[in-house]
């Protein structure tokens, strides 16, 4: 996992598969990663690496997607492959996707 920050745009990048064993990981980087949030509009999550989601994957997501907009910050989702999207889909979640 890594972050890039151009202007006020924060591009979070997953590495591995949104799955319970890396979750908290995630969580960890995350973490400091969020402490940035008063010099950023949006954080988009770049899921193209990602090819498999779990349960508690999706409830990281949700967990990002609620610290993030708490602030008043847009949140994305970008580079999903077509069965992530169609479990974003399944959940209701598609309005995430870029």
């Amino acid at each position: 996992m890594y972050k890039e920050i151009i202007e006020d745009r924060m591009t979070i990048y997953l590495e591995d598969d949104l799955i319970a064993p890396n979750v908290k990981g995630f969580n960890t980087s995350v973490s400091d990663y969020l402490l940035d949030l008063d010099i950023l509009d949006e954080v988009v999550l770049n899921l193209g690496s990602v090819e498999n989601i779990d349960s508690i994957g999706v409830t990281f997501v949700i967990g990002l997607y609620k610290s993030v907009t708490k602030d008043g910050l847009g949140f994305a989702i970008s580079d999903a492959s077509e069965n992530v999207r169609q479990l974003f889909k399944l959940m209701k979640l598609e309005d995430l996707l870029e």
